[in-house]
């Protein structure tokens, strides 16, 4: 028969996923429910290529359990990968709704037709759950990729059911007969063909993420976790081009004071402690504004887009007091911990690291002049400068 073809293949192709799917666990959300889903999914297939006796319940109705879990284990994954709340009271209405309706076609007619239907009709909606799990995610193509393919897998259900239901039947199709069918053949050969396509989805996904993660890795800083040089001069280029010129832009440098009396007081896990702190409060006051990188050592950079001179100094002299006023815990708790501050404008077309040669040379004033203090551009021809190559094409 024409169901036989697939009968073994499918099952041992989707065990195959759920296996690998297990073993790529840890690299990326959702993984471990993929390897429910297509395990369950294996057994439902492998299920089914056993007879069924005449007017058998139980049977056909654990099959359906098996695809109903097996896509619901698909919603899980997707919500763990989308980062949102498993919408459970849906999905548990809606299998418990199908096997209903399945168990009432089978004990009241013994209709397969009707079974098959309602547990189609289960998997479409919960297709469609999955959809919408994954609906909104538009900043990358492969979570596009995944809720279509996901509507694509409801439409498709729907249709056949749709198709199956109206299609004239020779004779009653009972659980028995149904493997016989041409029918069956074609839920296999599409279950088939929409399952391997959404594992291969998957595992282009877990890729393109374990790329993203290296990429994103690379251009973090280890200790502080904002961007290192490499990543603010990339993130800088981005918000740039986006702006296209269209207004001004400013950098700040920050350089904590006497940060090498903080380490040799202190110890260096305390200095650690004092530069993530610093870096924590730059993130936070800086917001969406721009973003912050660190140079090295204490050294600190932000970037603010569409800024003008004044307002970066404002945000400087904020950022100057915020720091002044934090109170570090345990045995830093008398510390107070100062920082010194360069302020320039971007010009349009003007390079980031000329621009930041110029605020170099700014926060060395505000050294040379006590430390913790904001110096901007309008200094900038004070006798007290010095090169601005210090380390920053290094």
């Amino acid at each position: 028969m024409q169901a036989d073809i697939l009968a073994w293949a499918v099952p041992a192709t989707f065990l195959l996923f759920g296996i690998a799917f297990a073993a790529l666990g840890r690299f990326g959300p959702g993984l471990y429910a993929w390897s429910g889903c297509f395990s369950l999914a294996a057994l439902a297939y492998g299920m089914t290529v056993i007879p069924a006796g005449e007017g058998a319940i139980v049977k056909p109705l654990f099959e359906d359990s098996l695809f109903l879990f097996a896509l619901t284990g698909a919603n899980l994954a997707l919500a763990s990968r989308a980062g949102r709340r498993p919408r459970y009271a849906l999905l548990a209405g809606t299998i418990a709704a199908s096997l209903f309706c399945a168990f009432l076609a089978l004990f009241l007619s013994g209709s397969a037709q009707f079974e098959i239907f309602s547990i189609q009709a289960g998997c479409a909606v919960l297709m469609l759950l999955a959809a919408g799990t994954m609906a909104g995610l538009s900043k990358r193509w492969i979570d596009r990729a995944l809720f279509w393919l996901c509507v694509l897998v409801a439409a498709s259900l729907s249709l056949q059911n749709l198709a199956f239901l109206s299609s004239p039947l020779d004779q009653p199709m009972t659980v028995t007969n149904w493997r016989d069918s041409p029918w069956a053949f074609v839920f296999q050969l599409s279950g088939a063909v929409t399952g391997v396509l959404m594992a291969f989805t998957v595992l282009v996904a877990i890729g393109m993420d374990l790329i993203e993660h290296h990429r994103l890795s690379s251009d973090v800083d280890a200790l502080t976790l904002v961007l290192n040089r490499r990543g603010f001069e990339r993130r800088v280029a981005e918000l740039r081009r986006a702006a296209h010129g269209s207004a001004p832009d400013a950098l700040v440098l920050a350089d904590l004071d006497f940060f090498k009396q903080i380490n040799d007081r202190h110890g260096h896990e305390a200095g650690d402690a004092v530069i993530c702190g610093f870096a924590a409060l730059l993130e936070r006051m800086v917001g969406n504004r721009g973003c912050v990188c660190r140079f090295g050592g204490e050294e600190f950079a932000v970037f603010l887009r569409a800024c003008d001179l004044s307002e970066a100094q404002t945000l400087a002299l904020r950022l100057q007091t915020a720091l002044r006023a934090v109170r570090w815990p345990f045995d830093l708790a008398q510390l107070s911990v100062t920082a010194s501050f360069g302020v320039v404008a971007v010009a349009a077309g003007e390079r980031l690291w000329d621009a930041a040669g110029r605020a170099d040379t700014l926060l060395y004033v505000a050294k040379s002049h006590g430390r913790d203090r904001v110096v901007g551009d309008a200094i900038a021809s004070a006798p007290a400068i010095r090169p601005a190559a210090r380390l920053l094409m290094g």
